[in-house]
């Protein structure tokens, strides 16, 4: 999954950052952290790895992604936050 997502993003011309977690650290965020949140909660309401941020704001997995990416809202979102400039939006 995490390939597909970070494929998309490049196709589009964003080169996101990734961070990769091993399964021990995956594993540590779910069901609850140390402070009984749920891990939606931690993850910023994804639902575990991976999770795509945007600007900061959780987007959620690679379903989230797609269905931005169809509904043609991803590339406004990321010209938003900076992540592209406006020459990528088609009108």
């Amino acid at each position: 999954m995490c390939h597909v997502m970070k494929r998309l993003l490049s196709t589009i011309g964003v080169h996101p950052t990734v961070i990769e977690l091993e399964e021990d650290e995956i594993g540590a965020l779910s069901p609850r952290d140390n402070n009984n949140e749920d891990s939606s909660t931690v993850l910023g309401g994804a639902s575990g790895a991976p999770a795509l941020y945007i600007g900061g704001a959780c987007v959620g997995g690679l379903e989230s992604l797609v269905a931005l990416h169809l509904s043609n809202n991803l590339v406004p979102k990321l010209v938003e936050v900076g992540a592209l400039r406006n020459e990528f939006l088609i009108n």
